[in-house]
């Protein structure tokens, strides 16, 4: 439950992780002037542990759905963990987990006990799955899984601190080589969205209501596409995705466009786009605003839904700015802001402040 900004900055630099996973730390140079040292031996934990992302949290949030009805005027907090430990020293067996605070599947924060709440605790195993890398081009992931965004956001799709059980094939074309870089196929079982516990939801891996099939490209440097179709509980989407980094207008930002069809089931069209850039060189600060049209029925299947998108942007017609100041490299304060455009049911302003630290890299350097 994240601002856009935010989310797709935790997302970026758990890739960035993610494809260092296989590096191994550097034995010391320092040897004897006299007499080389032999190059000492890593620890089990140096070759074995990484850690992918830790992340400490606080946030002031003020959501109304109406004039004079306040939701939430508090100040939160989150903490997560993803953290990865390879079964084989290079990573071709892996297990991978999430641990977080936040007790849905669009909940990721708890309250400070500052504001109209009271004060929550809570920490709970949300993802847990095994994988198996398959020569220089497969992977295989079985268990508690991430779902896989392609290109595009939890806008139009689940929401980041989401969860399913099931079954994930993934091929890979090193060097660009093939007509797709990746492409995915995932069956599964999404539901449960009130139980944060993986492990109380992994008797779900023998039941079957989601499959997605995805292909991702790079076109070219600054830009990459992906297009999926999904099923799920019989109900059929399409969604694709663009971003585009500099865009060659005005400014020159980046854009970010997605797209979801519900093909079946009374059939309906929803969408989302950003557009960010660069305030200064270093990329300190960064600022732009979103636009979400996201129909109520989309994800309803009777009286129940079948998926929650990001909470940052629910339902409905909505728009608002966002903002993000990184004045060091583990620390950034974000900015968002949301207004309902139309009268769908729920959070008519949004508003929220987050203080965000990432511990992950030097963690990872402590590590024996």
């Amino acid at each position: 439950m994240t601002s856009h900004s935010l989310a797709q900055s935790t997302d970026n630099h758990a890739q960035a992780v993610l494809q260092r996973a296989d590096y191994v730390l550097p034995t010391s140079a320092a040897v004897s002037a006299a007499t080389p040292a032999a190059p000492s031996k890593l620890s089990f934990l140096s070759q074995h542990l990484r850690f992918l992302t830790v992340d400490g949290l606080t946030q002031y949030r003020y959501v109304d759905n109406d004039p004079k009805k306040v939701k939430t005027r508090d100040e939160l907090y989150k903490v997560s963990t993803r953290v990865q430990l390879n079964l084989v020293g290079d990573g071709t067996t892996y297990l991978q987990a999430r641990g977080e605070s936040g007790r849905s599947f669009a909940s990721s924060y708890d309250y400070t006990g500052i504001g109209l709440h009271d004060h929550y605790w809570s920490f709970n195993l949300k993802s847990l799955y095994l994988g198996q890398r398959i020569g220089n081009r497969f992977e295989a992931q079985a268990g508690s899984l991430e779902f896989d965004r392609g290109a595009g956001t939890e806008a139009t799709y689940a929401d980041n601190d989401g969860w399913m059980e099931g079954y994930r094939l993934i091929y890979a074309s090193p060097g660009h080589e093939g007509l797709l870089d990746k492409a995915s196929v995932t069956v599964g079982y999404v539901g449960d969205f009130t139980q944060p516990n993986a492990f109380a939801r992994l008797f779900r891996m023998g039941d079957e209501n989601y499959i997605q099939v995805l292909g991702q490209r790079r076109l070219g440097k600054p830009r990459e596409l992906s297009l999926e179709f999904d099923s799920l509980q019989a109900i059929r989407y399409a969604r694709e995705a663009l971003r585009w980094q500099q865009l060659p207008v005005v400014l020159r930002p980046d854009l970010c466009v997605e797209t979801i069809t519900r093909a079946s089931d009374d059939a309906t069209f929803g969408w989302s786009s950003n557009l960010q850039r660069n305030w200064d060189r270093k990329g300190r600060w960064r600022g732009g605003v979103f636009y979400s049209d996201m129909p109520s029925g989309m994800f309803l299947k009777g009286s129940d839904q079948v998926l929650l998108n990001g909470d940052s942007y629910v339902l409905g017609k909505r728009m608002g700015p966002t903002l993000r100041f990184a004045p060091w490299r583990d620390l950034e304060v974000s900015l968002f802001g949301s207004d309902r455009l139309d009268k769908t049911p729920g959070p008519r302003y949004r508003g929220q402040v987050t203080l965000r630290y990432q511990f992950a890299s030097w963690l990872n350097r402590a590590l024996p």
